[in-house]
């Protein structure tokens, strides 16, 4: 699993601009089951995602599409860790805790 730390590099006005594309991008992949949890940082200076077990170059491939990379409105840094233990409700990714077989 990754933990995906956004930072912005723009002015907030800037931000807004592209934030109803950033959330529709959020939103297709948590429809695509990529993404588990996202959210903003506090204070707001970016952005939080859980992405599922994948490959690395997936997930690169998938943040390069985000409209805040597209348009050099953020940096990431991207943190993999192996979920060991999860909370019950975490249950249901349990099959996209581990790499698909095609990664």
């Amino acid at each position: 699993m990754y933990v995906v730390l956004l930072q912005y590099t723009a002015p907030e006005t800037e931000i807004d601009t592209r934030l109803v594309d950033h959330y529709e991008w959020v939103t297709r992949h948590y429809d695509a089951g990529d993404f588990i949890a996202a959210g903003h940082r506090h204070p707001r200076s970016g952005g939080v995602i859980i992405a599922r077990a994948m490959s690395r170059g997936r997930l690169d491939a998938i943040l390069a599409t985000d409209p805040f990379a597209l348009h050099k409105l953020a940096r990431y840094e991207v943190v993999e860790f192996e979920a060991l233990r999860t909370v019950p409700e975490l249950a249901k990714y349990a099959d996209r805790l581990e790499p698909a077989a095609s990664e």
